[in-house]
């Protein structure tokens, strides 16, 4: 089904939020990062940059976002699959690992070309080999696109492109097209010093997106009395429990939070600056900084070998778990009594590693009893997200659509500003930081990167 046959499927009585994609205006390209506004801390650069670059999205491509929720919605219906390629930051799973909570049962992680088969849908802004993109072309299934800074699809910064990514081209297969003016570079806060900028922005930027799209998904499939099993272990919510409206798109609402929640983030800068001198403390030390999460899809893949983030970062999943007396270990946690965290945030103290964490402390707003991984931790920030998702809909056992991922991700690369800034006033020198991959001059770059922070430590 082409986009002409697939919008005659649509009902007529659409809210009035079709505002069409235009090109970037005299604001100009996101290149290279952005510098400070005067008096801001650096830290701050990002979460309000992923601001502005949420609100451009939602201001130019509400009405391509809430198309794409309603040719998630009818595939479902139709018992399709909903093939799930999209960048939530280092991976297109970053935010639907296991028991994820807040995670409606429709979507499939990945792209299989042995099971996909017309009537699907492929949801794709993450870098996808040509050959996978010539197969979904083949069956004709119905796409939902966005550019990726490994890509031929950017509107900035193509001419640094490799001939190799050029040839990555989800544009001329997509249906629905969301433009989010990310550009090659693909981070968003310039250091002092380095030429590579920090912070990418695709994390906070293409999940809020993932997220909005999915609100309105399981709103159309509520209307249509076809709620879908949610992921999780939140208890079933109550008959007081105030219930979202299906009479409008929930994207809205979910940006507006994802807003709320990412000016909340300099409410814990004082908590952000004592974790980012424990890590400065770490490396000045001799010790290495850990990034851990329960799946390796998710924080723990983020901080490491990421464009625009720092070459001395090193990773622990539940998987296997390392560390000396010199290291320490910022925790990311996606509800704050996880067992699998706690038990590993107990390995890491008995390795003698200083701990510090990032996540919700809150289920339902309340904060658990026993233990917590934010409690047992030197210095915590995240609070303004809850473990569960935003919305009770009508009809699903739990609620739909979680914040904590969106945030953690914005809270660790705000952290490493603040470490990148910490870093600079105690030593003069830049941290080393990876550019892009997909860019002409990134090997070796990435090569020149990787041993300055062998010898140095940063």
């Amino acid at each position: 089904m082409n986009r002409r046959d697939f919008c005659r499927c649509m009902p007529l009585t659409i809210p009035c939020l079709m505002v069409g994609s235009h090109a970037l205006s005299a604001q100009g390209s996101f290149a290279f990062g952005a510098d400070r506004l005067p008096g801001e801390p650096l830290a701050l650069v990002y979460p309000r940059r992923i601001r502005e670059m949420l609100t451009r999205v939602r201001e130019t491509q509400s009405g391509n976002i809430l198309e794409a929720a309603y040719a998630i919605a009818r595939t479902v219906e139709k018992g399709n699959r909903v093939w799930c390629y999209w960048d939530q930051g280092h991976t297109y799973r970053s935010d639907i690992f296991p028991g994820r909570d807040g995670e409606p049962e429709i979507l499939t992680p990945g792209y299989d070309p042995k099971q996909a088969k017309k009537g699907d849908i492929v949801l794709v802004d993450y870098p996808m080999s040509p050959e996978l993109i010539a197969d979904i072309a083949a069956k004709d299934l119905f796409v939902v696109g966005g550019p990726s800074p490994w890509s031929g699809d950017m509107l900035y910064g193509l001419e640094w492109v490799t001939p190799e990514a050029k040839r990555i081209r989800l544009r001329p297969v997509a249906d629905i097209w969301i433009e989010t003016y990310i550009d090659a570079i693909g981070a968003q806060v310039k250091i002092p010093g380095s030429s590579a900028p920090l912070g990418p922005e695709s994390g906070p930027l293409s999940t809020s997106i993932f997220w909005m799209m999915i609100a309105d998904a399981c709103r159309i499939l509520a209307v249509d009395g076809k709620p879908v099993k949610v992921k999780g272990d939140e208890p079933k919510p109550g008959d007081k429990t105030d219930r979202a409206s299906l009479s409008a798109p929930l994207m809205d609402d979910y940006f507006d939070e994802i807003i709320r929640e990412l000016e909340m983030v300099a409410a814990e800068l004082g908590s952000i600056r004592n974790m980012a001198g424990i890590a400065v403390d770490t490396l000045l030390g001799g010790g290495n900084v850990y990034v851990y999460s329960r799946y390796r899809e998710a924080l723990a893949s983020e901080a490491t070998g990421r464009r625009g983030g720092f070459a001395f970062a090193k990773n622990l999943t539940d998987e296997k778990i390392t560390g000396t007396s010199k290291d320490c270990v910022i925790v990311g946690t996606y509800k704050p009594d996880d067992e699998a965290d706690l038990k590993n945030l107990d390995a890491m103290k008995s390795l003698g590693m200083r701990t510090m964490s990032i996540g919700p402390v809150t289920r339902g707003f309340r904060i658990p009893d026993g233990r917590i991984v934010a409690r047992e931790t030197e210095a915590h920030a995240g609070r303004m997200a809850d473990t569960y998702g935003l919305f009770a809909i009508p009809g699903f056992e739990r609620r739909v659509c979680p914040t904590s991922g969106v945030m953690v991700t914005t809270i660790l690369w705000t952290l490493s500003a603040e470490i990148a800034d910490q870093i600079i006033t105690r030593t003069g020198d830049a941290p080393a930081i990876y550019f892009n991959g997909a860019l002409t001059w990134d090997a070796r770059w990435d090569e020149q990167m990787r041993a300055l922070a062998d010898t140095r430590g940063y």
